[in-house]
């Protein structure tokens, strides 16, 4: 389970003794945002030689290896989350007992670094989960502690966990909106427990899963705050269980069709329905080395990766271009208290966002503004432009994150001419 550092090195042993060794990546790639719609999974590889985090298209195709430089010796990583601000991903890694650390990875291709924040605990961490609205990050300890900090390592501590299982706590998932943080608890005697603690520092509890079939451990974790769920996945045969965050009403998806070979962590689309899960035990084999289902039922498939290096494969973070939700619309601003006769301006619309606690990133990073009247391109790439020609005038906002870009236009807005006023005999 990869729970104590016996178990790592247990798990590590395992898999070079039975041939999991990943091809190492002569060249590698870089995720460029691109201009059309993409959706990209991240992934690191415990079990790599050398370790790395790699990425792919969604269905598999292109990608490659990360730019590790600056992360000195980066090994046996365990768990994975992304902030959106500073367009990294986080790493708990352990290049040796009682020695864990955090590596961030810059996804603009310019290397990664180590996170620290000086007499707060980071031992063997084995998952980590970010809260973007107040720049935290929280990391689980060998220890039986969670500890977090400020992203910038202004501050930081330990999370009172009072009232909450915490033995051999494996991997984080956080509800911002909850105010809550949940993970594993892998008891001793082949059964596992969900646990979770307050944000604001007032302790926690196990969560009631009555309804799904008790799992022997778990290896991921994921929130789903809008449905109300808590989701997690164990070894065993198709173990992808579900609770609701209120307690209760408990069951298992249907993996049918989908590969379930040894999963490690677990990542969620809420606007898909559907969980994704890294096949760890797969080694190097590309092959289904990513397996999802249909969280309302109906079963699922698997992800073959083409050219990205694999190699125990865990960890599954999903990068989507941004999706629109409400298209942009034209109106006649404000100058002074009255409505402006000569320009327009255009609002953003409005966007998904992103699911920090089931690891899917959607969120626009930055947008951009382009005219259009009667159909040709106009100069002008503000939120506002001079309209004082008659015409129909659109406007279209691009919205661009790490994955791609994304572009929509407004209603047409008729400009007309202006009247002529009659001279008084």
């Amino acid at each position: 389970m990869g729970t104590t550092s016996e178990g790592r090195g247990s798990r590590r042993f395992t898999a070079f003794a039975t041939g999991v060794l990943a091809t190492v990546l002569a060249a590698m790639l870089l995720a460029v945002p691109g201009a059309s719609a993409a959706e990209l999974v991240y992934w690191d590889n415990y079990s790599g030689s050398p370790d790395s985090v790699a990425f792919a298209n969604l269905d598999g195709s292109g990608g490659g290896a990360l730019n590790l430089a600056g992360a000195e010796k980066f090994e046996d990583p365990e768990g994975m989350a992304y902030d959106p601000v500073t367009n990294r991903l986080y790493v708990p890694n352990e290049p040796g007992p009682g020695n864990g650390r955090i590596t961030y990875i810059n996804l603009d291709g310019s290397g990664a670094g180590l996170f620290t924040v000086p007499g707060v605990p980071m031992v063997d961490p084995e998952g980590v989960a970010i809260d973007p609205s107040t720049r935290t990050i929280y990391w689980t300890n060998e220890t039986d502690e969670i500890s977090w900090a400020r992203l910038d390592g202004s501050a930081g501590g330990v999370l009172n966990t009072t009232g909450a299982t915490l033995e051999d706590a494996y991997r984080l998932a956080i509800d911002p909106a909850g105010g809550k943080l949940y993970w594993g608890s892998n008891l001793s005697g082949s059964k596992a427990a969900v646990s979770f603690a307050r944000l604001d520092n007032s302790g926690g509890g196990d969560l009631d899963i009555s309804g799904a079939n008790p799992p022997a451990n778990i290896n991921g974790i994921a929130v789903d705050p809008a449905a109300g769920r808590v989701y997690w996945v164990g070894s065993l045969a198709s173990e992808l269980g579900f609770a609701s965050l209120s307690g209760g009403n408990g069951g298992n998806v249907d993996t049918t069709g989908a590969p379930f070979n040894g999963p490690y962590g677990l990542a969620l689309d809420p606007s898909l329905g559907r969980a994704y899960w890294a096949n760890y035990s797969n080694g190097p084999l590309a092959t289904g080395a990513i397996g999802f289902a249909a969280v309302s039922g109906g079963g699922g498939g698997g992800i073959d990766i083409a050219t990205a290096p694999v190699g125990g494969p865990q960890d599954p973070v999903i990068l989507k271009s941004p999706a629109t939700l409400v298209q942009p619309k034209l109106y006649r601003p404000r100058v002074h208290g009255k409505r402006s006769r000569t320009r327009l301006a255009c609002t953003l619309g409005s966007w998904a966002g992103d699911y920090p606690g089931s690891f899917v990133y959607q969120s626009p990073r930055s947008y951009s503004y382009k005219w259009k009247r009667n159909g040709k391109t106009i100069g002008g790439g503000k939120a506002t432009h001079k309209a004082k020609t008659p015409g129909k005038y659109k406007c279209i906002v691009t919205a661009t994150n790490q994955a791609g870009s994304a572009s929509k236009a407004s209603k047409p807005f008729k400009v007309k001419k202006p009247k002529k006023h009659r001279k008084r005999r």
